[in-house]
């Protein structure tokens, strides 16, 4: 069972795609256009789009940060090493996510320390049933050893997402 981690741009990272380029056009253009020659109030010009320009470009490179952290924190987690193996409890529809007009799935694992402690992970969004392909089977769950809430389930290697 082999990890082949791949980065993962998600929603946020193309948040951050598509509002930092927009951002630093209208940042740049609010700078640039000569506002005097526009009928009206030049600073006004130059404050609508100044502050535009910089509310979008700031945002979006917050989402990319956010993004390029997320990946890392995961890369991290397989390059510890510490895993444990979690069964497969079950999969539900995400209700709080839609996309294109449908819920995904999420996928829990269960894993029982020795401590008798019983700790769920939730998988990523996933858009078909996993439950076919997982039933019966354990996944690996990194987890960082001091905070089992800092964890990555690896179902991918699984179910040969690639």
């Amino acid at each position: 069972m082999e990890t082949n981690y791949k980065p993962k741009l998600g929603v946020l990272g193309l948040i951050g795609l598509i509002f930092a380029p927009i951002g630093l056009l209208f940042l740049v253009l609010g700078i640039l256009i000569p506002a005097e020659k526009i009928e009206g109030s030049a600073l006004a010009f130059k404050g609508v789009f100044c502050g535009t320009g910089g509310l979008f470009l700031v945002l979006g490179i917050l989402f990319l940060f956010l993004t390029v952290q997320k990946n890392s924190r995961i890369k991290a987690l397989i390059a510890a090493g510490n895993y444990i193996m979690a069964d497969f409890a079950g999969a539900s529809l995400d209700t709080s996510v839609t996309v294109n007009g449908q819920n995904p799935y999420r996928a829990q694992f269960q894993f029982t320390d020795p401590l008798g402690m019983v700790h769920v992970f939730r998988s990523g969004i996933l858009m078909t049933d996993p439950t076919p392909m997982l039933t019966g089977r354990q996944v690996r769950v990194y987890v960082d050893q001091e905070n089992y809430d800092n964890y990555y389930a690896d179902i991918d290697s699984v179910m040969k997402i690639h």
